[in-house]
């Protein structure tokens, strides 16, 4: 008797040390870092700070492989993966918060971008104007100056795409435009 009294204690103990062992699965803690990277892609940090956005998304995708681990151990303890989810959460919150310096930067960009562009249009209306005329350039030369009033015209692209919030968009319209320009020069030359 008392060999199944012993038996059934450290079945018991046993019993309770896996229950003991068995934590719950952190939901809450992945529910909040999702949220968050969920919050910086709104916040389009995956367009403006990129790295920063890729590194959250990476250490929750991390973190969610720890949790997955620890599910499958006889002993589960989440400890680990909790902090790591926190981490996660705190990397999204920060990619979040520094879109609005980055769209700030981009949009002094644009706006110093617009500021040179008369210059450069100027520029190749100058050179243009000086440029070689003999048999067979007339052609060539009215094709160029059409180009230039063109890329003159397409400034108002840049402010409309500034105007709706697109400052990737409109920095790579300024830059183009200038890039156009400083090409024409070259071939005037």
């Amino acid at each position: 008797m008392k060999l199944k009294h012993v038996i059934g204690l450290i079945t018991s103990l046993l019993l309770l040390f896996m229950l003991a062992g068995c934590a719950d699965v952190p939901q809450q803690d992945i529910d909040d870092a999702n949220a968050a990277l969920n919050a910086a892609k709104q916040a389009e940090a995956d367009k403006y700070v990129p790295d920063q956005y890729n590194a959250a998304k990476k250490s929750l995708d991390n973190a969610m492989a720890m949790v997955e681990e620890e599910k499958g151990s006889m002993f589960s303890n989440y400890d680990e993966a909790i902090q790591a989810l926190q981490a996660a959460k705190q990397a999204a919150n920060s990619a979040a918060e520094a879109v609005p310096a980055k769209k700030e930067e981009i949009k002094g960009e644009v706006e110093n971008l617009l500021a040179q562009i008369p210059e450069v249009v100027k520029q190749t209306k100058t050179a243009w104007k000086k440029a070689p005329r003999g048999k067979g350039t007339r052609e060539p030369l009215q094709m160029i100056k059409q180009d230039i009033e063109n890329t003159e015209a397409s400034v108002s692209e840049v402010n409309a795409a500034l105007e709706q919030g697109d400052l990737l968009g409109a920095r790579q319209k300024a830059q183009e435009i200038i890039s156009k320009l400083q090409r024409l020069q070259s071939e005037l030359q």
